[in-house]
């Protein structure tokens, strides 16, 4: 009796040993199709800046909207990994700047998982989606390092829009964080920010 239930002991263990092995292979396999979905994801923004920047507009712009999560697959809607886009300024070769696109999970916004970039000799600017929704210009202001897109803050910062403008022969690009809804909408957004950019005069529009 006491060797029966030893060999069911036994047995027990070797499943659950089986089990947690397969189990780490295939949150391992997820993993790193999740990595891989997300690189191809910054790489497109990335794309798409660089096509806008080397375009021959002297005013332009174009509006991105985010995922709400990276997903393995079609399958599991919403059960993604939720992120931040970090939208930057680097250093890049020869004196050009660099703009980088990094993608990280939204618990450690530190820790980037996926990015993309690319070197250019336009300016870079940035504005802060807390600021722009204020709609007060003095207290909203221009700046040269990054801003950081959440689809699920409280209000969802899961748009930009890329305006490039080239001015006395200088270009540059100003990235403008907004929502998909309500009233920090990109349309809205873009309206404020121009107004800063360029209060005399500004009449860019955006491609959709």
């Amino acid at each position: 009796m006491l060797g029966f239930t030893l060999s069911k002991i036994n047995l027990l263990i070797f499943v659950v040993a089986v089990f947690s092995i397969v189990l780490f292979f295939v949150f391992s396999f997820s993993q790193i199709l999740v990595e891989n979905i997300a690189n191809d994801y910054v790489r497109i923004h990335a794309q798409d800046a660089f096509t806008l920047v080397g375009s021959p507009t002297l005013c332009a712009a174009q509006i991105h909207y985010l995922k709400d999560s990276i997903e393995a697959s079609s399958g599991n809607s919403g059960r993604g990994l939720y992120y931040v886009l970090n939208i930057k300024q680097g250093t890049g070769k020869n004196g050009l700047n660099k703009m980088i696109f990094a993608l990280a999970p939204r618990r450690t916004p530190e820790t980037y998982m996926a990015a993309a970039s690319f070197d250019t000799d336009a300016k870079m600017n940035f504005f802060d989606f807390q600021e722009l929704i204020t709609a007060n210009p003095s207290k909203i202001n221009i700046y040269d390092s990054n801003t950081m897109l959440d689809p699920q803050a409280k209000t969802q910062i899961d748009a930009y829009v890329l305006l490039k403008e080239v001015n006395l022969g200088e270009t540059t690009i100003y990235v403008i964080p907004c929502s998909s809804r309500g009233g920090s909408d990109c349309s809205t957004l873009m309206g404020i920010a121009g107004q800063k950019i360029r209060p005399e005069r500004f009449n860019c529009s955006y491609e959709n």
